[in-house]
């Protein structure tokens, strides 16, 4: 009995000797064929990749620069294609072999009439590949400082911190006119600036962010004549004017999925956002202040206004901006020249005074300040 339990536990005790050894030899293997496969794949010159990008080094005869098409940063002009950052993360998903037949031989009318003329070996696109995958993870980057007020405001206190020290102490140039000049115009330029840049506080005049989507007012508004509260429907019955839908978006395209200037790329977001239910994270631009109570149904519907008045020419508008700097004084202006159709809306009856001069002659006109358009509690409430 004991001689048979010894022997069926050093049986055992081979296997488990056996099956380790087993293990350990299988793990070791895989180890050392991991390391093998990953010492024999070259990692990408990111370097040449980027230099490809910029058109640095040739791509083809007659063949553009992809940064010409795919811009690091944005501009005030409308660039209908991809970004580099986004055309970057479509790359970083896709294996070699659908890179270069995206690129080589792409679909879709717009990118074949670029392409066509992209000559690049599998080396080439390899480095290129490389350069988009880390141009997606780490993103473009800040865009390059130019010269701009702040420079020419500390530039100028500089000459004139110059003036005054030849003045008092080195005293090297004997013409004390020159110094004189050079501190009034310094102090003169300086003090505009300060006056224009606290003016100008709060305020966003030419505001012209990038958008979630490249959506043209021009295409739509301009080209297509869509009416404004086709999509701002909020207009002339609440305070703001609303942001239309993915929902709203699809009515035109479920039957239109390509862009005459922007080809399948931007419809598509339109389409994804719809079909898994998500908001379109629109960039408002057009802000006032938190103390400032502002209508448009007051404005769009009582007062009869048209949305250029106050918005500008957006039909004709790809990138759309802000038009006018929204000030107080803006729209006081507005106030005391704009004539109230008194005559043909029954939201003004209750003006019965108004109604007797304009009948007997006292008066030709009514502006929007005459029925208390400029009180300051219409606004701060």
């Amino acid at each position: 009995m004991v001689k048979t339990l010894s022997k069926s536990l050093n049986q055992r005790g081979k296997f488990l000797k056996f099956f380790f050894f087993f293990f350990v030899l299988y793990y070791w293997t895989g180890l050392t064929t991991d390391a093998l496969a990953e010492k024999q794949t070259p990692a990408p010159d990111v370097k040449v990749g980027e230099r490809l990008f910029y058109g640095l080094i040739p791509t083809g005869e007659g063949a553009k620069a992809c940064v010409s098409c795919h811009t690091m940063y944005s501009a005030d002009t409308m660039n209908w294609n991809p970004s580099a950052v986004e055309m970057a993360q479509v790359a970083a998903e896709m294996d070699l072999a659908t890179f270069k037949e995206h690129l080589l031989t792409p679909s879709g009318a717009m990118r074949e009439k670029v392409h066509v003329n992209y000559q690049l070996n599998d080396e080439q696109l390899f480095h290129l590949k490389g350069y988009l995958t880390e141009l997606a993870e780490g993103g473009a980057g800040d865009q390059p400082i130019s010269i701009n007020k702040l420079l020419i405001f500390l530039l100028l206190g500089g000459l004139m911190t110059v003036a005054l020290v030849d003045i008092f102490f080195t005293k090297k140039i004997p013409y004390k006119a020159v110094h004189v000049l050079i501190i009034i115009f310094g102090l003169s330029f300086q003090l505009k600036i300060v006056a224009h840049e606290m003016i100008d506080f709060g305020r966003s005049e030419d505001y012209m962010p990038d958008q979630p989507i490249k959506f043209s007012h021009k295409v739509h508004a301009g080209d297509n004549k869509i009416d404004c509260l086709y999509c701002h429907s909020n207009a002339d019955e609440g305070k703001s004017a609303g942001i239309p839908s993915a929902g709203l978006c699809m009515n035109c395209h479920q039957v239109v999925r390509n862009g005459s200037h922007s080809g399948q790329f931007e419809i598509a977001k339109v389409v994804e956002a719809y079909e898994n239910n998500k908001d379109i994270e629109w960039i408002r631009i057009h802000n006032l202040p938190d103390h400032v109570y502002f209508n448009h149904a007051q404005h769009v519907n009582v007062g009869n206004r048209e949305c250029q008045e106050c918005h500008g020419d957006v039909e004709n508008m790809h990138i759309l901006k802000q038009e006018h700097d929204l000030s107080m004084g803006w729209c006081l202006d507005c106030h005391k020249e704009t004539n109230v159709n008194f005559m043909g809306n029954d939201y003004y009856q209750t003006f019965e005074a108004l109604h007797k001069d304009l009948a007997e002659g006292v008066r030709d006109s009514i502006q929007a300040a005459d029925i208390g358009a400029n009180d300051c509690m219409k606004c701060h409430h």
